[in-house]
Order: structure tokens, then sequence, then C-alpha cells
């Protein structure tokens, strides 16, 4: 029944296509193997490591190490809103690295003369640098 599911709903939360169709056919299972995840998904065996890798990461399966590993879907009701949390705090983290570059570069800007002075350094430098093109020709 979950694989009735189309994967494509997927992509719009974050995961590729073949995370999210590697993902439904765990759904319901024990654990699997990767082979065997990768002939009931439809994921060429070549990228079943990687997507398995990110789908771990992403903290929607688990893996228990063996020869062969073996692989386990989280439950959903755990899995999606836990990732989603983490995709919040990392928008979040990404927010206020951009705010904290944005505080440092507006007195900078404004001490350069913000390109509004002829005789700011961000003038002379875009003067320099349009010279430099037009005189290449």
């Amino acid at each position: 029944m979950a694989t009735a599911l189309n994967p494509e709903r997927f992509t719009a939360i974050g995961l590729s296509k073949y995370e999210a169709c590697a993902y439904l056919a765990l759904l319901g299972r024990e654990d699997s193997t990767a082979v065997e995840i990768a002939d009931r998904a439809g994921v060429p065996r070549q990228r079943i490591y990687d997507v398995l890798g990110s789908l771990r990461d992403k903290g929607l399966i688990a893996i228990r190490d063996g020869r062969p590993a073996r692989h386990s879907a989280r439950p959903p009701s755990i899995a999606l809103p836990a990732m989603h949390e983490a995709r919040l705090r990392a928008q979040a983290l990404d927010g206020e690295r951009i705010a904290v570059l944005i505080r440092q570069l507006v007195p900078d800007l404004e001490a350069a003369g913000g390109g509004n002075d002829k005789n700011g350094i961000l003038t002379r430098a875009l003067r320099a640098s349009e010279e430099t093109i037009i005189g290449g020709f």
C-alpha cells in the first residue's frame, strides 16, 4: 500500500526521487539489503549506496552494520517531523550567518562611500574595473 504513494510528493519536502522511492520501498518491511532496496525501488544499483547514506543523514532510515548491511525505515510519524525540524534549524543558522555578514558589510560599505561619493573606494574600484574591461578590447 505504501508503494502506491507518489514519490513526486516527497520532492516538495526535500527528498530526491531516488530517495523517495528507496524510503517507500523500505516502509512496511523489517529490514533490507541495498540490492533488495534498489530492485524494489527502481534505483540504479550504482546509486543506491549514496541514496541510502543520504536517507540516513536525513534521519529517515537506520543502517545496521553487517555483511551485508541491513536498512530499515524509521516510522514516518517520527522521521518526517524530525527531518523538518532539522531543516528549520539549518535555515535559521543560515539566516543568522547572512544577518551577521550584512551587519559587517553595511558599515564597511558606508565607510567606503557607498558608491555615492565620487572619491569613494567603491566608485574608484568600479571605475578601475570598467577601464580594465573597456581597455581590454
